[in-house]
């Protein structure tokens, strides 16, 4: 049991070591990711906090004007895209809030292409018109370097989007925060919340390869623009079926649960058909190299019979794609990635509606897969809008 514990310790301080390397390594390759890492939890926000102010030309009432949802993307008439139970616009509104506060201040910047905030702090306070909290009347400037662009945002504003609201009122600022702007320069368009298993394509795992088959992502999905052509996704569109979620991870999740629920044969006592998997699990663990969790260091293989392919996929690939990952990280085989479009064709994926490349019938308005009467209810509902 101490030899035990003391190789635990020993690989935990590597991990440490592997991940402070990644982190300083991958730094200006994922940008689009370093607004985000200190946000992975959900943010707590009430669907009924007063500070969350109605606005109009809102079809949907998600917070969100139907302006700035066609700006960002999103669809107005659903005001629960992702289904978290949240307004959409209270959820980004919430997810913006958290990734200011994990921004370095400008004095604390360590690469050129980093994203940052200024304190523009003046003499005076002014209080929420809605709880009485006191704050320095002064602006937050946040500016992204890379894409050339900058916003000031009053220091209520953000306390404000803490409670899930765009709009704010102070005693001296009041007004309503550009989101389509604020967004793109913290690149949170989605309010998905981050998790470090999502690796960028762009980060170099060695001198003379990386982890994607290309480091091209054209619609920002963790898909390659190559694994979206050799799939037959929409390499333009990062959100497909539209419930805020990017594709990539949306994919990966999807294809763990499919292996999850495949049943396991045992090739020496029994002949199957169809897809099933067989179990080469073996006595010893290996660690994931982002959250140090133990997996299984075996593997299973996928078999198709009707395609004639199989596929070996490790505990710890299937474990990245439990996180929305298709690239992996495991102590013991290493980085890597699977082969997106191989392992869509032995799962049979695309398989049932909903699923990417599968899109959702017109009339099946509450995306149940059916259209039925509920569908005619949610019709009448949406008709004046």
């Amino acid at each position: 049991m101490r030899r035990l514990r003391r190789a635990k310790q020993r690989h935990a301080h590597a991990n440490r070591r592997f991940r402070r390397h990644f982190l300083t390594a991958g730094a200006a390759a994922a940008l689009s990711l370093a607004a985000q890492t200190g946000w992975a939890d959900p943010p707590m926000v009430s669907a009924s906090d007063k500070h969350q102010v109605v606005v109009s030309d809102d079809a949907d009432t998600d917070l969100l004007n139907d302006r700035e949802e066609t700006a960002l993307g999103y669809l107005p008439y659903e005001a629960d895209q992702n289904r978290s139970g949240l307004a959409d616009g209270a959820e980004l509104a919430a997810r913006c809030a958290q990734a200011i506060t994990a921004l370095p201040l400008n004095t604390e910047v360590t690469s050129p292409d980093q994203t940052y905030k200024e304190e523009l702090l003046v003499f005076g306070q002014e209080a929420c018109d809605v709880c009485g909290e006191v704050f320095n009347m002064g602006l937050l400037r946040v500016v992204n370097p890379r894409l050339g662009l900058q916003i000031e945002v009053p220091i209520i504003a953000a306390h404000y989007m803490e409670h899930g609201s765009l709009s704010y009122a102070g005693e001296i600022n009041k007004g309503r925060a550009d989101i389509a702007k604020l967004a793109r320069i913290l690149e949170v368009r989605y309010p998905e919340a981050a998790d470090d298993h999502h690796v960028p394509l762009e980060y170099t795992i060695d001198p003379t390869g990386q982890i994607a088959p290309d480091a091209n992502d054209l619609d920002g999905d963790l898909l390659a623009d190559g694994e979206e052509l050799a799939a037959g996704l929409n390499l333009y569109d990062a959100d497909q079926d539209d419930d805020l979620v990017p594709d990539g991870i949306q994919l990966a999740r999807r294809c763990a649960e499919a292996i999850d629920n495949l049943p396991i044969v045992d090739p020496t006592h029994e002949e199957a058909k169809g897809i099933y998997k067989i179990s080469y699990m073996m006595r010893g663990l290996e660690w994931c190299e982002i959250c140090g969790e133990s997996v299984n260091m075996g593997y299973w293989q996928i078999v198709n019979t009707e395609a004639g392919t199989s596929m070996d996929v490790s505990e710890i690939a299937r474990h990245f794609m439990e996180h929305g990952a298709f690239s992996y990280m495991g102590s013991l085989h290493g980085a890597g990635r699977m082969d997106v479009a191989a392992l869509l064709e032995i799962l049979g994926l695309p398989a049932t509606c909903g699923d990417l490349g599968i899109p959702y019938k017109p009339a099946d308005l509450n995306r149940d897969c059916k259209v039925d009467g509920a569908d005619f209810t949610e019709f009448a509902e949406r008709w004046l809008d």
